[in-house]
């Protein structure tokens, strides 16, 4: 007698493997345009911007789709914990990164978010009493030698810190906490909503929390003088990085064990480095290289321990 197959796959097939590359390729992207967008957009306006273009995409994809098209929302009962989300996963997080981006590179920035497992670990000992065993106080110790030894760029000595730097990767490290937050957060809305529609309802309260931020920015003007490849990189971050991204990862997952999908992830951060160089002029650095092996290492034990 046969045994039940399962419905995802213990082996990655092409198409899998080609979506979940895609993804890599788009988020390692990611931080690349931030950094060209940043260049003439504040960084508030351009999270804004983004999330505006963003979140019509994903409701049109949310109200067409089968599954989510005829889920009844419970905005009484649910919107402080949506405004939660929203400000979390949308607002401060991107308020955070992107001004993080301002004064580190795109190869730092990609590393130092990783530091999100990080954070995770340790809200989910706080909270919800899951226990830090050896393995992973080890993850979390050579995750952040490796976060501050990329803050300290190398170019002036380890762990010798430029000012703007140092701000730099605090408040990456302050993103990368707002994420863990959300991750934490969201698993209580997720068992009533799905993905797909809680991500929708995230963007568009996010951007609605972003407006009064950018006013202190002159959005409008910035906005008005902005280059046709600032507005590519708009485009890329709003409709491939946000939307179209999501969509392939959603479906990556549904092919294929969590586990296998999040391995795909590691590479994010290498060709982040590789891409900055090519576009950016970004150096590669033996102590950048250090810091990311750290980084990626803490991580890994910390994810497994």
């Amino acid at each position: 007698m046969q045994g039940k197959v399962s419905a995802r796959q213990s082996i990655p097939d092409l198409a899998s493997i080609t979506m979940l590359l895609s993804v890599v390729l788009i988020w390692a992207g990611s931080f690349i345009f931030i950094k060209i967008g940043l260049r003439e957009i504040p960084p508030i306006t351009l999270a804004l911007i983004r999330f505006a273009v963003a979140f019509p995409i994903l409701a049109i994809i949310s109200f067409t789709h089968k599954k989510t098209k005829k889920v009844k929302i419970e905005w009484r009962k649910d919107f402080y914990s949506f405004t939660a989300l929203a400000l979390t996963g949308s607002t401060l997080i991107y308020i955070f990164q992107f001004y993080s981006l301002k004064f580190l590179t795109a190869a730092a920035g990609s590393i130092i978010i990783n530091t999100t497992v990080i954070f995770m670990a340790l809200l989910s000992a706080a909270f919800l009493k899951e226990s830090l065993n050896k393995k992973r106080v080890l993850g979390i110790l050579l995750a952040f030698l490796g976060v501050f030894i990329v803050m300290s760029g190398g170019s002036h000595g380890l762990f010798k810190f430029e000012p703007l730097e140092f701000i730099g990767g605090i408040l990456m490290i302050l993103s990368a906490f707002c994420w863990s937050v959300y991750s934490v957060l969201s698993k209580k809305v997720l068992r009533v909503y799905s993905p797909l529609t809680t991500n929708t309802i995230v963007f568009g309260l996010g951007t609605l929390y972003l407006i009064p931020f950018s006013l202190t920015e002159s959005p409008l003007e910035a906005l008005l003088h902005a280059s046709w490849l600032t507005w590519l990189s708009v485009l890329y971050l709003a409709v491939l990085s946000s939307a179209l991204a999501y969509v392939l990862w959603s479906k990556a997952l549904a092919r294929l064990d969590t586990a296998k999908v999040g391995v795909f992830l590691y590479g994010i951060p290498a060709l982040t480095m590789i891409l900055s160089n090519i576009f950016l002029g970004e150096a590669i650095t033996h102590i950048g290289i250090l810091g990311l092996a750290l980084v990626v290492s803490g991580v890994y034990l910390t994810e497994t321990g």
